[in-house]
């Protein structure tokens, strides 16, 4: 029988209490047969001489600042695809989460019962568990409309469903599991159309294209600080010149280019214009109606 191996790839940037919590928690897990790889792309506030010291186990990569997430990851799997095995697997994690003692253990029991696919986790709020930050989502791919599948729903709620495993349509970075297999066939993140947000949805898109099922396992519980996130005003409250800001900066998944990108990538012919075009009224529309208050964070 194969030996399952897991290499978790975190890429970091001045995110130091972060990064050691999320380490912390990793050691703590059931499942010990995994190797930590992180990459540290440039930060300045010690995280690289943090990890070195307190964490000597795991890997560590060096990048000058200008990989942004997705040269990071793909830094981090190219050195891991070059010593995994055939029946590795690869799960990439933000720094910002935390994750449950039984994590891995949910996670490769859930690949190895569903071959040929990523399996992505749930993601819940740190300051409270019981609200689901990310339940997965579907996409409609001529409209962009992007259909929650835990709409006001708590996590307890969620547990009551008579199955916890369920077909989405994209996975995150926070917290996806992929066999080494996939990168060998489709090939990395891309970096050069989508730098820093998207290449995740891309990937895992481009996967599913190639036959790879996408699901999430309800029972792999990703813990997040929604705070982090990057440039928008639906978690974290902007000024009018930040909000116009964020349609143009690579910090921002509201990123009109990144948004341009994603949909020529993920829909061919016709599809893409109309999805553009769709997509882009419903982030502005989206980020006014937060802006002005009439649609609450």
């Amino acid at each position: 029988m194969a030996i399952n191996r897991i290499c978790i790839i975190i890429p970091v940037h001045n995110r130091k209490h972060f990064t050691r919590e999320c380490l912390l928690s990793l050691k703590k897990q059931t499942f010990q047969n995994f190797k930590v790889i992180v990459v540290d792309d440039g930060s300045t506030d010690g995280t690289g001489k943090m990890i070195e010291e307190e964490f000597p186990d795991v890997i560590l990569l060096k990048g000058d600042g200008n990989l942004w997430w997705t040269g990071a990851i793909n830094m981090g799997v190219e050195y891991a695809l070059v010593r995994a095995e055939q029946d590795d697997y690869i799960l990439t994690l933000n720094d910002d989460t935390m994750v449950r003692s039984d994590y891995l253990q949910t996670l490769l029991d859930s690949a190895l019962k569903h071959p040929d696919s990523l399996i992505g986790s749930i993601s819940v709020s740190n300051k409270d568990e019981s609200v689901v930050v990310d339940a997965g989502v579907r996409i409609n791919w001529l409209t962009a409309k992007y259909t929650n599948l835990a709409e006001g729903r708590g996590y307890n709620d969620i547990l009551r469903e008579d199955s916890l495993i369920h077909k989405v349509d994209v996975l995150p970075g926070r917290g996806t599991l992929i066999p080494v297999e996939v990168f060998k066939q489709v090939g990395l993140y891309d970096f050069k159309l989508l730098s820093h947000y998207g290449a995740d949805y891309e990937f895992s898109r481009r996967a599913n294209m190639n036959g790879y099922n996408l699901l999430i396992n309800y029972e792999a519980v990703v813990i997040s600080d929604v705070k982090m996130t990057g440039l928008n005003n639906r978690v974290n409250k902007l000024g009018w010149s930040d909000l116009i800001r964020s349609f143009f900066s690579i910090r921002s998944a509201n990123n009109l280019k990144y948004r341009w990108n994603f949909a020529r990538l993920c829909c061919a012919g016709w599809r893409f214009p109309v999805f553009y075009v769709c997509d882009v009224g419903r982030v502005i529309i989206g980020s006014l109606l937060y802006q002005t208050g009439l649609r609450n964070h």
